[in-house]
């Protein structure tokens, strides 16, 4: 049968575009999943261990590993795997915040030169790395405030390191962790605003997949799917608690509204523009809400990452918890969540006496710019004065009927 010029050329045509469809899908797939090789080499194109900001200048990356634990037996494996999956270890700086360590016995199998401490005890990491790159408070349980205190502390264990990442003391990371975590925040420099020397203003971040503690390592490694911190409920005290979805994994870090204080990862600029605050004793729900908004209003966005980089161990059963050791416990949380409804805008029961001490220093610490404070309770659907958040859309689920 005779094919007329015109039909050859439409049919190579069209043979041509699947091709190149095809080809761009292939390319498209391979940027956006890391390989082998990609984990044990640098991010962004740079060499090994390096990358390039917005402007084209070399960075050799730091990172800041902020850690608080309350006598939690979990603090020193949490250690082994920051620095033992790590790529490059000795670019890792953690800061201790070591609370409860003095009801502990001495134990005459560990280190004599290393403090008498869960988050020393059981260590498999080389001596002169910790003795160059951990940073330790050591507090009493009497001087104990709770974590949001805590991680005040261990913010001051800073030391201008590029990255700054918080985390709870019963983590447990992937190989590579470090240089995933980075390309991952910089698969965000199109589309969130662009800080310091360059660098996203993101904050990737969610409740990681949980570990089986009687399970030796890691559990097995699923990236078909990343929890998002997605939906946000009023509490019976009037604050904002979080949950997350498990979602499909996205080939770029995905908007979420609320950032996780026990994983976070972001420039170490966030700390200079929101200092984290020292006067807020035994607060524990609303810390998350609170460094949320604080932090959205100095420019920063907050994304899930495309992948699994740490497991968490949920409930410890077993372990010590702060308000159980802290008489002062629910008095002091009643202030601080008072601290907090005041710099959030939120309703009071009373008009605030500023001279208080609750309210030490809250000039410093507020959020004046109302603006932007409204804009994200629009943004996120966060209706302050009836206690509702309308989360449904942002996981991905179809909101109830009326």
């Amino acid at each position: 049968m005779a094919v007329s010029k015109k039909s050859f050329i439409y049919t190579v045509g069209a043979v041509l575009i699947i091709v190149l469809i095809f080809q761009m899908n292939y390319y498209f797939r391979i940027d956006s999943k890391l390989t082998e090789r990609d984990i044990k080499n640098s991010v962004n194109g740079g060499t090994a261990g390096t990358n390039k900001n917005m402007v084209g200048e070399e960075i050799d990356p730091t990172i800041f590993v902020s850690l608080a634990a309350y006598r939690d037996v979990f603090c020193s494996d949490t250690i082994n795997y920051i620095f033992n999956h790590a790529n490059r270890p000795e670019k890792i700086f953690i800061g201790i915040v070591d609370q409860g360590s003095e009801l502990l016995e001495d134990d005459p199998n560990q280190d004599p030169s290393l403090p008498n401490s869960y988050c020393y005890r059981g260590l498999k990491v080389a001596p002169e790395l910790i003795q160059s790159n951990v940073r330790r408070i050591a507090l009493t349980v009497a001087q104990s405030k709770g974590p949001t205190l805590a991680r005040y502390h261990a913010t001051t264990l800073y030391n201008n390191e590029t990255y700054f990442m918080q985390v709870d003391s019963h983590l447990r990371f992937i190989q590579g962790w470090d240089s995933l975590i980075i390309n991952d925040l910089w698969l965000t420099k199109s589309y969130a605003p662009i800080g310091e020397k360059g660098i996203p203003r993101t904050v990737l971040t969610h409740y990681p997949m949980a570990y089986n503690v009687e399970d030796s390592g890691l559990p097995v490694v699923d990236q078909t799917g990343v929890p998002r911190l997605c939906k946000g409920e009023f509490n019976s005290r009037g604050i904002i608690t979080f949950n997350s979805f498990i979602l499909k994994a996205t080939t770029k870090p995905a908007e979420c509204p609320y950032i996780a204080a026990g994983f976070f990862f972001t420039s170490g600029e966030a700390l200079k523009l929101v200092p984290f605050d020292p006067h807020l004793s035994n607060l524990f729900e609303g810390e998350e809400i609170l460094y949320s908004v604080r932090m959205y209003s100095a420019g920063f966005r907050f994304f899930a990452p495309t992948l699994n980089v740490c497991y968490h161990y949920y409930s410890r059963p077993k372990s010590p918890k702060f308000w159980e050791d802290n008489k002062q416990y629910y008095l002091d949380m009643q202030k601080s969540v008072e601290r907090l409804k005041y710099i959030l805008h939120w309703p009071l029961e009373k008009t605030p006496d500023l001279s208080e001490p609750q309210f030490t220093e809250i000039d410093k610490y507020n959020i004046h710019n109302t603006t932007i404070l409204t804009e994200y309770y629009q943004r996120w659907k966060i209706d302050v004065e009836n206690k509702k958040v309308h989360w449904h859309q942002f996981c991905d689920q179809q909101p109830p009927q009326e």
